[in-house]
């Protein structure tokens, strides 16, 4: 994100901890796009839930990953509202209790169109028993574990796949060999895209597509456009710039640079 970057995701001071994990939630994007702020950090984590959500089959049961406040239930309970079931996992008391009141509140206005079931665990730890699952969202959570603990995070949600099922994991991408200095300070670590196949894989998982959220510099994404599409893509791209919003040619256009997107969407399946 360079200089435009949200700030405030960046500096917010009092990251709340547990254990050796942070807990920061990013910012709500449903209240923020309500009082009228379109961040990138809100749209690319709003545009991540529709990419999952739009693709759960009718009776697939879901599995969300440090579910924090719940974020993609809304736009479930609108896009797969005939899910089979969801389930919740996060270490945080106070999520949770934020995911239940947005559930009470959709289910007051919209019915209940699927089970939910919150779960509070350390998702580093050995999970409690759960039937297999057809989808696991893990989106912009696995940055707040320590290396180690999250690679025990994803040989979990590996073996808690159905054969055949899809994981949708989200996380910044870092450069360069660690140590390296942090994107977002509310962060513990940063993964590069090798770490992160390395460890799915390691999962029993197979990368099947890796999808940019947050773009580099516009100058960036004219490189990685011409490299990919040719200079057409280019004129498109600036043309698009002069007449589209930033936040919003941001998030579209960060999907089609993962070489160099500062946040990545890794979409894995565990083998049938």
């Amino acid at each position: 994100m360079g200089a435009e970057q949200d700030e405030q995701y960046r500096t917010r001071p009092g990251t709340p901890m547990i254990g050796p994990y942070s807990t920061n939630q990013m910012d709500d994007f449903y209240t923020a796009l309500s009082l009228g702020e379109a961040k990138p950090s809100g749209l690319m984590n709003l545009m991540q839930h529709l990419i999952v959500t739009e693709r759960c089959a009718d009776g697939a049961s879901v599995l969300d990953v440090c579910c924090g406040r719940g974020l993609a239930l809304p736009l479930l309970h609108r896009y797969a509202p005939k899910i089979g079931r969801y389930v919740g996992l996060d270490i945080s008391p106070d999520n949770l209790a934020e995911a239940s009141t947005r559930l009470a509140v959709l289910r007051q206005n919209y019915g209940s169109p699927f089970p939910v079931d919150f779960v509070e665990c350390d998702v580093s730890d050995p999970w409690p028993q759960l039937p297999p699952f057809d989808v696991a969202l893990y989106t912009s959570a696995l940055e707040h574990l320590p290396y180690e603990l999250g690679v025990k995070s994803l040989a979990s949600t590996g073996t808690a796949l159905a054969p055949g099922g899809v994981l949708y994991l989200s996380t910044p991408q870092a450069f360069g060999p660690p140590p390296r200095p942090l994107q977002y300070r509310v962060h513990v670590y940063e993964w590069s895209r090798e770490e992160v196949v390395h460890a799915v894989e390691a999962a029993g998982l197979v990368v099947d597509d890796v999808m940019g959220l947050l773009p580099p510099e516009p100058d960036e994404v004219a490189v990685e456009l011409a490299k990919r599409y040719g200079t057409d893509a280019v004129d498109w791209y600036r043309d698009l710039a002069a007449r589209v919003p930033k936040a919003l040619l941001d998030t579209v256009s960060s999907v089609a640079v993962p070489d160099r997107a500062t946040e990545l969407l890794f979409v894995c399946r565990r083998p049938a």
